[in-house]
């Protein structure tokens, strides 16, 4: 099957692709404590009609658990440079800084439903090292923690080419195209 281009490792050190994309809506979302953050934008998202979005501007609040995929060897395949672990650090740890997205994809009944995507860094705890990755659900906000997130409209989801008899894993490595 052939791929998209920007499926493609890079033909060059110059390759890029890109798409414009324009801001819509701006809000400021404050989640209080005990909220998990990936399921409370989601659902933010999800109620304002966002399909794209960008989460940034974390600030205030902490953690406690923060749970996050951190980049581990693939014990079955060690060619899997992409391969995810869940890891749990359960001292308060302060946020430092949040970045991510908001999109959409095909839950199990075929229909399209919002997901969220964070990286982030934590710590600053006299018993907690710096520590990061992509924040995962079962996360608690320890106090309260604040988000701008902004809407991006003007562009539309293209789904990556699928091989046959393949099944997409849930985080998908979309491209966009205007609209």
């Amino acid at each position: 099957m052939k791929k998209n281009p920007w499926e493609l490792p890079a033909q060059s050190p110059e390759d890029y692709f890109f798409v414009e994309a324009k801001r819509g809506r701006e809000f400021i979302v404050r989640l209080p404590d005990g909220a998990d953050p990936l399921k409370a934008i989601s659902k933010f998202a999800s109620d304002h009609g966002i399909r794209f979005g960008k989460v940034h501007a974390a600030y205030m609040g902490a953690f406690k658990p923060a749970k996050y995929l951190a980049w581990a060897p693939d014990a079955r395949d060690p060619k899997n440079w992409h391969h995810e672990e869940v890891a749990t650090v359960e001292n308060l740890s302060m946020l430092l800084a949040c970045a991510g997205m908001i999109g959409v994809k095909k839950n199990y009944r075929g229909e399209e439903e919002s997901f969220v995507a964070l990286h982030f860094v934590s710590g600053g705890a006299w018993d907690t090292a710096t520590f990061g990755g992509h924040l995962f659900e079962g996360t608690k906000i320890a106090g309260v923690m604040a988000f701008y997130i902004t809407e991006i409209v003007g562009i539309d989801v293209i789904p990556p080419t699928q091989e046959e008899g393949t099944d997409q894993d849930g985080f998908p490595e979309n491209w966009y195209r205007q609209v």
